[in-house]
């Protein structure tokens, strides 16, 4: 569950004007869909190892961009507070203290973010854990070293594994690492909580819809400029900048787990960077899950979730979340190529979810 260091989902929004590096303003529009003089601003910056494109429609430009620049503001908060990568950071303070017998003082983004990252390991019974750090250290992930650590590191390692150690406190708003050598890594959900602080940024009636990416993680919300929902591609695991469908959203964020975002080979082996804290090795026999939810949170949040448990209980947890659809993409015989029978799909996904024609 390291930090995602890429723009790797690559999640393609369709019907949604290609967003670029600098501010842009569209003529007015002039269809049945907006009234005249409303203009689109597109703005996108380096954040969180990635880039965050924000992308809003309404009359007040002036207005849309300073919105836009808190909503960049917001990524960028989220980051400071919760990056491994960050030595400022409130996570790598805790993981500095991992052992100490005083507990160390968060922020309330960092406590909330903790806090439902303790939801997703108890729905995947343990399988999504924050505290898997040190595993993905010695996979070598953090660095990109990548490297197969010996069985004896990986048993050692996995008394460092376990969010139930991990002690909370709501009142003091404090977090403790009961045993030094933990380490906390909030990768697989703190992208979908900053995409929900910038939408938060953008709750204005100046604003007639929006788009926001945070490294394929998407968030759609208000009116398309075109149309009555938004279509949002699901990228093919296997053929880079093709996809394997699309989903026509109202509203809600689509966030990717995939093997294909930070791996390295050995041997003619891939080795992605989701590594089961149950074996110590990376999770196998899934390639992508996708999570398609009301929040940036929930969706980022099940894709890991998802990636790691078994599938038939994944779909089956999913339909009993209001809201929450999934599509998963298991891993098939060696050299054959990605088929619909690979694909599974929970039930409300079998309704938001229309195939490519690529797709045999």
């Amino acid at each position: 569950m390291a930090l995602r260091t890429a723009a790797t989902l690559a999640l393609a929004l369709t019907r949604v004007p290609a967003a670029g590096a600098q501010d842009s303003s569209s003529p007015p529009a002039r269809d049945r869909d907006h009234p005249p003089a409303v203009h689109r601003v597109t703005r996108a910056w380096p954040v969180m190892g990635t880039m965050f494109t924000a992308t809003a429609w309404g009359a007040d430009t002036t207005a849309l961009l300073a919105m836009i620049r808190d909503a960049r503001d917001s990524v960028r908060l989220v980051d400071s507070l919760m990056s491994n990568y960050r030595e400022s950071s409130e996570i790598t303070a805790a993981n500095r203290a991992a052992g100490a017998a005083a507990p160390v003082p968060v922020s309330a983004q960092t406590f909330h973010v903790l806090t439902r990252a303790r939801t997703y390991w108890r729905l995947s019974k343990g399988a999504f854990d924050p505290t898997v750090g040190p595993l993905v250290g010695a996979w070598g992930f953090y660095g990109d070293s990548g490297a197969v650590p010996p069985r004896r590191t990986l048993d050692s390692l996995r008394a460092l594994v376990g969010f139930a150690a991990v002690e909370l406190d709501s009142e003091r708003r404090t977090v403790r690492l009961p045993r030094a050598g933990m380490r906390l890594d909030l990768g697989g959900i703190a992208k979908g909580y900053a995409l929900d602080l910038a939408r938060a940024a953008l709750r204005d009636p100046r604003v007639r819809g929006g788009s926001l990416d945070l490294g394929g993680n998407v968030l759609v919300f208000g009116r398309p400029p075109r149309g009555v929902k938004w279509i949002v591609g699901i990228a093919h695991p296997r053929r880079g900048g093709r996809v394997l469908g699309r989903v026509a959203l109202d509203s809600g964020a689509v966030a990717t787990s995939g093997d294909y975002e930070h791996f390295f080979r050995i041997g003619g082996v891939r080795y992605a960077h989701l590594i089961d804290p149950r074996t110590g090795h990376p999770a196998r026999g899934v390639i992508a899950a996708t999570a398609i939810g009301p929040t940036g949170e929930w969706s980022d949040g099940l894709s890991a979730t998802l990636f790691l448990a078994d599938a038939r209980r994944a779909v089956a947890l999913s339909d009993s979340l209001p809201g929450v659809a999934v599509l998963y993409v298991r891993e098939p015989a060696r050299g054959a190529v990605v088929r619909r029978r690979d694909v599974v799909l929970s039930a409300r996904a079998r309704r938001w979810f229309a195939w490519d024609r690529a797709m045999r």
